[in-house]
């Protein structure tokens, strides 16, 4: 058995990698799973709903901002 990832061969090497890379598969798959089996997809506004249409000119640079 390699205790070292220096003096390890490329058998090892490649055991680790696919390792890794199924455990990110994992990882992925149940993010996604959980992000579809949400219910409150809809999106929510509160508050008014504002405008913005007037131009107003900042002082020392004239350039019109609208706030």
């Amino acid at each position: 058995m390699n205790h070292s990832l220096i003096s390890a061969n490329s058998n090892t090497h490649i055991k680790i990698s696919a390792l890794a890379i199924a455990a990110s598969l994992v990882f992925v798959a149940v993010v996604s799973a959980s992000a579809t089996t949400r219910t409150d997809t809809a999106a929510h506004a509160y508050g008014p709903v504002v405008k913005a249409t007037t131009l107003t000119n900042v002082a020392k640079t004239g350039a019109s901002v609208v706030r």
